[in-house]
């Protein structure tokens, strides 16, 4: 009889996400999810791009023929970071943010310390900037909604 008790009130298990079918009662939480879900998919593309810089590059037998050991790691670390982050942002999972926020840092500060950077990458890094400002005012008006 305790297992009838344990279950009781308890909602149920369900594949759709609640945030996605209601955003007429929290409409910021809603876009907050919307975008999240963009940027993952950004982020996933990102990622592709950058496994198929490592393992496409020039079409030579050896495709990291003449690239620098720092742009082999910071191809490397956002051929990992960026799907990973996309899995989590896809999710909602704060860990998915985290990992973005910190593979957004690290676009910005391999534009800075690159002293090459062409105009995609600086391009990249002004968009970087502008997902984190637009995160962080989505976040606080959905945290505000929510109390």
């Amino acid at each position: 009889m305790a297992g009838e008790n344990e279950t009781a009130g308890l909602p149920g298990i369900s594949l759709a996400d609640s945030r996605m079918t209601d955003p007429a009662g929290k409409p910021w939480n809603w876009r907050l999810f919307v975008f999240l879900r963009g940027l993952a998919v950004l982020q996933f593309v990102k990622g592709l791009a950058y496994w198929a810089a490592l393992l496409l590059s020039g079409g030579s037998p050896d495709p990291m023929a003449g690239v620098s050991t720092a742009r082999l790691v910071t191809c490397a670390f956002f051929a990992v970071a960026d799907p990973v982050a996309a899995v989590g942002l896809w999710l909602g999972a704060a860990w998915g943010v985290a990992i973005w926020l910190l593979a957004a840092i690290g676009q910005i500060a391999a534009v800075a310390l690159d002293g090459s950077s062409s105009t995609a990458t600086v391009a990249l890094t002004i968009a970087a900037f502008a997902a984190m400002g637009v995160y962080i005012v989505l976040s606080v008006k959905a945290r505000l909604e929510l109390d």
